[in-house]
């Protein structure tokens, strides 16, 4: 976070408390820069979502094949 990465030896610089630090933000670079880097976590957030629907539609379609062989070779077993 910027309070970690503020670490200046100048007094002015550092962020005192959450509240001095939004303060210097909007200061500084406005309302928008308290957004500043949300794409990156917007992104890994919309790629972890797409990555477990695609695992969990494949798992699902695979049980689904399965129970369906597995219930194909019951009923043969008990027609003998």
């Amino acid at each position: 976070s910027r309070m970690q990465l503020k670490q200046s030896k100048n007094e002015n610089e550092r962020y005192s408390s959450l509240i001095d630090g939004l303060r210097k933000v909007i200061a500084s670079e406005g309302i928008a820069g308290l957004y500043k880097g949300i794409e990156s976590k917007l992104l890994q957030s919309v790629l972890t979502a797409s990555f477990l629907f695609m695992s969990k539609e494949a798992l699902f379609s695979y049980a689904v094949k399965l129970l369906v062989v597995l219930g194909a070779r019951k009923s043969l077993a008990g027609s003998k």
